[in-house]
């Protein structure tokens, strides 16, 4: 359907940014297991990712972007800028920085203003799942994209430990199972794998590369799974709350508006 394909398109932009590019922020992470592996219990695994993460409270992202749904892939450049308590706006540009798309999500919809198509879809947020299974829950297409995912506490995990890692599983819903990988050394998730009632894996999120951005372990590298589409993003400049983070948005009053099942 020409619509849902033009969301799942824009959704899979919607996690990560375009614009001028730099060089990704600086040193890596220093290397080395944490005291207490492979001892952790899953609150004190979950603890520690929370509080890693929680220093970062809004992001600006400049990066490359590949999409690929049904065979079709298509590169870009992108900006994202994302409030994670609430809003994230990005823009994507083609070749010669000819702006391709735009899009807003928002706690409760997403607006994707489409240029090539000269039209804009409004959708509520729950269609996200579609690219990113549980992508409608506290902003998780932004943190996400910025390996910033933490397990959530009211899930009974499932905790094994293997080559220097911490794997939780356990299930997240009626719809299916979610495991998350850990690396204690970083205290970030680098892998979370989604699978349906069947057992079938049904979406995957993967980060590496990981850079210290402003005091803080941020990836280069992001690969999302899901609904027959892969994106591939590469940051190449990231900023870590920025003091001067504007989220622009505008809808051109001469294009049509359509949304899901009107």
């Amino acid at each position: 359907m020409r619509l849902l394909s033009l969301f799942v398109a824009a959704l899979a932009v919607l996690a990560s940014g375009c614009g001028p590019t730099g060089p990704l922020v600086r040193d890596a992470p220093e290397a080395g297991g944490p005291t207490g592996y492979p001892n952790h219990s899953v609150e004190q695994i979950v603890a520690a990712v929370a509080a890693s993460v929680a220093p970062v409270t809004h992001v600006a992202a400049d990066g490359d972007l590949r999409f690929e749904r049904d065979g079709d892939g298509q590169s870009a450049s992108f900006s994202l800028r994302a409030r994670l308590a609430d809003s994230a706006t990005v823009v994507v540009r083609g070749p010669l920085g000819i702006e391709g798309g735009r899009g807003l999500l928002t706690p409760d919809s997403v607006v994707v203003v489409n240029r090539l198509a000269r039209e804009v879809l409004i959708g509520p947020l729950a269609l996200a799942d579609q690219v990113v299974p549980g992508a409608s829950v506290d902003g998780r297409i932004a943190r996400a994209v910025l390996g910033l995912l933490v397990p959530e506490t009211d899930v009974a995990w499932t905790l094994t430990a293997a080559d220097g890692v911490y794997l939780l599983t356990g299930r997240v819903s009626d719809a299916g199972s979610r495991s998350y990988t850990v690396d204690p050394s970083l205290w970030r998730v680098t892998r979370v794998v989604e699978f349906g009632p069947d057992g079938r894996q049904s979406g995957l999120q993967a980060v590496e590369a990981f850079d210290t951005v402003d005091g803080v372990v941020l990836p280069r590298k992001v690969r999302i799974e899901g609904a027959g589409t892969v994106v591939e993003l590469e940051h190449r400049r990231l900023v870590v709350n920025p003091a001067d983070l504007r989220l622009r948005f505008s809808i051109p009053d001469d294009y049509p508006v359509y949304r899901p099942g009107s």
